[in-house]
């Protein structure tokens, strides 16, 4: 054999294997995505931020987002109160990606409790009106004005995004699904 016939069968040999590799790799990752499609356990959790969910419940059970609740603690809330409370911009960016881990970890316990596709679609539905408001917070910051202006779309936004974690609690407490106590460790 020449030198040119060895180079010639080393690049050949080079090209397979990386087309091999290649060709694993994706099968792999298609597979992992069959068996887990909104993702592991762990890897949902992880991509929970934590939000003062102290904070929250008070935004959310203010009478202006609630008027028919007895509320014993405090008339209404500020919209200073109120964005300082959730943590300014941090703490809406925040909340709009916990929104979509919300509807992903009622979609993973779909996989074994049927029953929860119609909470999985509410869950969807808030997370968009989440969105939308967040967008309206965003706009407003974006034009100049203060935050405070917006305060309704801040309020609504955080009202239902503490609903929605309220619901997904609930529902793995009925499923009665291991994990309860990490998913509350993480909300």
């Amino acid at each position: 054999m020449t030198i040119r016939n060895l180079d010639f069968f080393g690049l050949l040999f080079v090209f397979l294997a990386s087309i091999l590799g290649i060709g694993t790799y994706y099968y792999l990752r298609n597979r992992r995505r069959e068996l887990y499609p909104y993702g592991k356990w762990e890897e949902l959790l992880k991509r929970l931020a934590p939000l003062d969910h102290q904070n929250l419940e008070r935004i959310a059970e203010d009478p202006a987002v609630q008027p028919d609740q007895d509320i014993h603690w405090v008339d209404t809330m500020s919209p200073e109160d109120i964005w300082q409370l959730l943590g300014g911009m941090r703490g809406i960016d925040v909340m709009e990606k916990n929104c979509s881990v919300l509807v992903d970890l009622v979609f993973y316990v779909q996989q074994w409790y049927p029953e929860a596709l119609l909470i999985a679609e509410q869950l969807r539905l808030n997370a968009r009106e989440v969105e939308w408001h967040i967008g309206r917070l965003k706009a407003t910051a974006k034009s100049g004005r203060p935050p405070a202006d917006a305060a309704q779309y801040l309020q609504q936004a955080v009202a239902i995004y503490y609903h929605m974690t309220r619901e997904v609690l609930a529902l793995y407490e009925q499923a009665n699904l291991p994990g309860l106590a990490d998913l509350q460790r993480a909300l």
